[in-house]
């Protein structure tokens, strides 16, 4: 299971990333890029800041900025939320 979240985010995040090359002004990818990024960190125990999962936004941020860009990614990034919201 950890290594299938471990997949999960990384393919998020990549794929938000390609997103951000097509609009790297959108300050809602760059945050769901660095809210993935701690995911990662916390589900890899390179941190251990529990609390901060309370702070996670990308389902928020994903209806509001990603749907209307890519329906594909945000459908990957609400998995990402998703299973966030399981840790």
């Amino acid at each position: 299971m950890k290594q299938d979240r471990i997949a999960l985010f990384e393919q998020g995040l990549a794929r938000c990333r390609a997103l951000l090359q097509q609009h790297s002004n959108s300050r809602a990818l760059r945050s769901i890029e660095k809210q993935i990024e701690f995911l990662i960190d916390l589900e890899m125990g390179r941190t251990s800041e529990v609390n901060r999962l309370q702070e996670i936004t990308i389902g928020v941020l994903t209806a509001r900025e990603v749907e209307p860009l890519d329906e594909e990614v945000a459908e990957l990034l609400y998995e990402v939320a998703s299973e966030a919201r399981r840790m």
